[in-house]
């Protein structure tokens, strides 16, 4: 233990300063990458993934939009047609957190999500040296324990390069906990929560407990309205932190069930608006979202491996009587250790599980951590370890935490490179939307938002995070309430008609190509991303061939009422894009273009039903 008491914070500032400094690689590689290309977009953790949808979710809250509101459909809560509840719109604390600080700078949701990412690193390290600071006390040891438990939670998730030396391809590098905004802006809450929940245990005075009980409790309720994952995991581990009070009494234990009590009662009372919410969620959001019903364990994941070696290494040192099991930082060490434990498996009771990977993620492989960092502590504090020994040993395990960190980071920040640059090179056809909007001449009649047909799903993807108009269809469109999984595949079913993709070429890219947002149209997330589901279904080739007839007759079919579902107002392709819009131009009247960047923008408008062109003619006019 340092014999400096007030430099203690120091070691935990060059602990966060090390994550903080991990955490801005990423985009200082993009922005030096792209050079005087940079159009002001976010780098993108592994590439896309859901990041896009937050930020589109933030860009609309910083526009003024409304707590339920879509940006991909461009549906928003009215008073004569309220919106249902969206995941977005029930856990909006972050989302506030980042468009309240985004308004008040002055800046747009992608700076926003580019100034999140330190501050995001800097809030969850502080948090975490403070946790393991008070449980430790020892300066040293906590900020060791913060960069070891910041960079190796992708390998205890069983990601990153742990996956790839293993054979398997990586789900997810880099830092796992700065995936933006969820977890990144809620993680740091769940640490505080978990602090003050450990001073409800040493405080002394009865009334000092009982203030920092309560404010235990409202940091719950922050994470309820947060993340779904921090905070069914917070209240897993409370339980179960109550539970090892009662069945090993350490000194004081009643006073502090007392505590632990008020904590419960607090987190309680929180769950009743967030229940209220939750029952106007939208129909298809359970399962859009994977809800699987099921009471089958799930025992074997590496978050749980793990915390099984921490818990047999607790074990031998309290045989050699080098630990206690009735001390209470030993207990609080297996609390954490039995948190995968029932998170993962707490579907065996409730019968529900909801993609179980992203407690594997963001939450079991950190607490396993955390537990290993107080088990080991028992043996650094042994007066037979010399200080210079220990000293060494604690700056060479932070030194190699820290590389692989780097690491995973440098190899992550490649693979996202090129899905970034995409995304970077469609903004400046955005901003030009936004700009139209702001003139106020393309909104409809009905005041409902103008819609963009894009041709590139990527940028259909990234499009809301920038400007306000609605999107046919993108990839993220499904995790919002705003269109039901039927309407969802209605829309891509529109998107692929207009853009001249036969159902022969849609096999041909489904089979060999793979390209971003397909599988995903046809089939959702669940089955197209592995792990989502506990219970993995692989896409058979007879529901591919299944999806292409239905696809098929569909386009057999359209006609005219079809195409004025959703009226599109616009269309963006890449300049270089020499696809056919025979289908398109059936239908819809669009204008010579205008080139903007490296796309080509559109204004178009719905022919009337006695005008519609035939194929035939549309040939004959772009051959003149």
């Amino acid at each position: 233990m340092s014999k400096e008491p007030k430099n203690r914070w120091r070691w935990g500032l060059i602990a966060t300063l090390s994550i903080v400094l991990l955490s801005l690689y990423p985009h200082f590689h993009f922005r030096i990458s792209r050079g005087s290309q940079w159009n002001g977009s976010y780098a993108a953790i592994e590439g896309v993934g859901d990041e896009v949808a937050y930020s589109a979710y933030v860009n609309a809250l910083i526009e003024g939009r409304p707590r339920r509101n879509d940006p991909y459909s461009g549906r928003d809560d009215e008073i004569r047609k309220q919106q249902p509840e969206s995941l977005f719109s029930i856990q909006f604390v972050p989302a506030y957190m980042v468009a309240v600080m985004a308004r008040a700078m002055g800046i747009s949701a992608s700076t926003a999500f580019i100034l999140l990412t330190p501050l995001a690193a800097a809030a969850a390290s502080l948090a975490l040296f403070w946790l393991l600071l008070m449980t430790t006390g020892d300066d040293r040891l906590a900020a060791t324990g913060t960069i070891v438990i910041l960079c190796l939670g992708t390998v205890v998730g069983g990601h990153g390069l742990l996956a790839f030396l293993f054979g398997a391809e990586p789900l997810y590098s880099y830092l796992m906990f700065l995936r933006r905004y969820q977890p990144a802006a809620s993680f740091p809450f769940f640490l505080v929560f978990c602090a003050f929940v450990w001073m409800t245990l040493t405080l002394k005075r009865s009334l000092a407990a009982t203030l920092v009980a309560i404010l235990a409790g409202f940091v719950f309720g922050l994470l309820v309205f947060s993340y779904v994952y921090f905070w069914t995991a917070a209240a897993a581990w409370l339980v179960s932190l109550v539970c090892l009070w009662l069945i090993a009494r350490p000194p004081d234990w009643q006073h502090h069930l007392k505590s632990l009590s008020i904590i419960v009662l607090v987190a309680l009372a929180t769950l009743i608006p967030f229940a209220a919410l939750y029952a106007h969620r939208a129909a298809g959001m359970d399962a859009v979202q994977a809800l699987e019903l099921s009471h089958w364990p799930d025992l074997f994941r590496l978050p749980e491996v793990f915390s099984i070696a921490i818990l047999f290494l607790l074990g031998v040192l309290a045989k050699r009587r080098l630990a206690s099991l009735r001390d209470p930082r030993n207990l609080f060490a297996i609390s954490f250790a039995l948190l995968p434990f029932l998170v993962f498996n707490q579907q065996v009771i409730s019968g529900r599980s909801l993609q179980p990977l992203h407690y594997e993620m963001f939450v079991a492989n950190y607490s396993a951590l955390i537990s290993l960092i107080l088990v080991l502590a028992n043996g650094f504090r042994l007066p037979t370890i010399p200080a210079r020994t220990r000293s060494k040993a604690l700056v060479w395990v932070a030194i190699a935490a820290f590389e692989w960190g780097a690491y995973e980071t440098f190899v992550a920040t490649r693979r996202s490179m090129e899905l970034n640059r995409g995304l970077d090179e469609a903004r400046p056809v955005a901003l030009r939307l936004e700009a139209l909007a702001r003139q106020g001449n393309d909104r409809k009649e009905n005041h409902t938002r103008a819609t963009v047909l894009s041709s590139d799903l990527l940028s259909a993807d990234g499009l809301p995070t920038n400007a306000p108009q609605a999107v046919l269809w993108a990839p993220h469109m499904l995790v919002y309430s705003g269109v039901s999984p039927a309407e969802s595949k209605e829309r891509f079913y529109q998107y692929l008609y207009y853009t001249g993709i036969t159902p022969e070429r849609l096999r041909e890219i489904l089979r060999t190509e793979r390209q971003y947002g397909f599988v995903v149209g046809l089939f959702g997330f669940e089955r197209a991303i592995k792990g989502l589901s506990l219970n993995p279904k692989p896409i058979t080739s007879e529901e591919l061939e299944s999806e292409l007839a239905e696809y098929r007759a569909y386009c057999a079919a359209f006609t005219h009422e079809r195409a004025a579902q959703t009226e599109l107002s616009y269309l963006i392709m890449p300049a270089d894009d020499v696809r056919s819009l025979s289908n398109l131009d059936r239908w819809y009247e669009r204008d010579k273009g205008e080139r903007v960047g490296n796309y080509t923008l559109y204004r178009i408008s719905l022919r009337a039903g006695d005008s519609v062109v035939d194929a035939q003619t549309i040939q004959s006019n772009l051959q003149r």
